[in-house]
């Protein structure tokens, strides 16, 4: 007897441009580890769903082995009442039936009471600090603090990126929680990439408050004689930062403007970087530090170091404060020993913890864990 294969559906709205490889103008980082899993997990005999936004075509749609149900339009949002997205949302995870329903971010509490009121398994994945902080859940506002309750009290499984994550979990939900890093492919066209001279420092991530851009482009100011390069898009539905940065980024001669990029050609601007900056209030892990470290780039951070481990690694510096920061990116673009010494370590740090391969057997005892509790 051959058992069915357990039907695993990933609840990420933005995940549509990732799924298709279409650029539509904004990417997650959240949605670039569900698209990876969700691809890994296929070859696995899982039957795979995503849940996104709708794009204005066909309901359904099949990417590979992957199915994708569509809700409302990124457009509509604005005219649209929560009793509505909520109800658009709960058509879409009853149309795919799946066994678990996997949730990152955005839409929190929607999904955890669906499966607790239908009896789907659920599991929620820790993207960012500010969901297991207490001093950071503020910035979620009152129904995201809501939702953000539900999602952690509900769930068959939490899974967290960092030590830290797990502690908090446990001290500020009472939550035990599994520890799964962040996984990513890599290539051996990426181990020895060329890099601009003289060296490009470079920031890639939305553009929107908590990441404060701002601050990269008073690095730039700082640092007349090296480059700069800043890559993002805007916030969905929320322009008004990208613009002024955008405008900004005009006035400042070594500061190079990219805009937008889609996750496949974003590899380009990392193989011809040599420092790699985050200027986030808070963070998870980024995904933009594996990026990174995959193209031997070492990582200058002002406010993020999971568990320690760039200090721990010496893969970058952790400058706390704006001013170590400039001083960082000095010694950074102008010592080429110590960038290239910091970018093997980063290298080596990613080859051997989060290579997408490896990662992807952790998930799966977690997926049939839970299906036999």
């Amino acid at each position: 007897m051959i058992d069915n294969p357990i039907r695993v559906c990933f609840v990420d709205l933005g995940a549509y441009p990732l799924l298709t490889k279409k650029d539509m103008g904004f990417v997650g980082g959240s949605s670039v580890q569900q698209v990876l899993l969700a691809n890994e997990i296929t070859k696995h005999k899982f039957n795979v769903s995503f849940i996104t936004y709708g794009d204005g075509k066909e309901h359904n749609e099949f990417i590979g082995h992957i199915n994708i149900v569509k809700t409302y339009q990124i457009e509509d949002i604005p005219k649209m009442s929560i009793l509505k997205k909520v109800w658009n949302i709960w058509r879409a995870l009853a149309e795919v039936n799946a066994d678990i329903y996997f949730h990152e971010s955005g839409t929190s509490g929607v999904v955890s009471l669906y499966c607790y009121l239908t009896r789907k398994r659920f599991v929620r994945y820790i993207s960012s600090d500010a969901e297991v902080n207490r001093d950071m859940l503020k910035y979620l506002g009152g129904i995201g603090r809501l939702g953000n309750w539900l999602d952690i009290k509900l769930a068959d499984a939490v899974i967290a990126q960092s030590v830290n994550q797990q502690k908090m979990l446990k001290d500020n939900f009472g939550r035990d929680s599994y520890i799964i890093k962040n996984a990513f492919p890599f290539s051996d066209r990426q181990k020895s990439p060329k890099k601009n001279n003289p060296p490009v420092v470079l920031w890639v991530s939305t553009i929107r408050t908590i990441k404060q851009p701002e601050l990269f482009l008073e690095l730039a100011k700082e640092i007349p004689d090296a480059n700069f390069q800043i890559i993002g898009g805007a916030e969905i539905n929320n322009t008004t930062i990208y613009d002024s940065i955008r405008d900004k980024s005009d006035n400042i001669s070594n500061l190079h403007f990219v805009g937008f990029v889609p996750f496949h050609e974003i590899d380009q601007y990392f193989e011809a970087a040599s420092v790699f900056v985050n200027t986030s209030k808070y963070e998870g892990f980024p995904n933009a530090f594996i990026q990174a470290w995959i193209h031997s780039i070492p990582t200058i951070t002002l406010n993020a170091d999971p568990d320690g481990l760039i200090y721990e690694n010496k893969m970058g510096f952790y400058s706390k404060t704006f001013e170590q920061m400039v001083e960082d990116v000095k010694l950074l673009s102008e010592d080429r020993q110590l960038r290239e010494e910091m970018g093997t370590n980063g290298r080596r740090y990613v080859e051997a913890n989060h290579n997408v391969a490896n990662i992807v057997g952790q998930y799966i005892d977690v997926f049939k864990r839970i299906m036999h509790d």
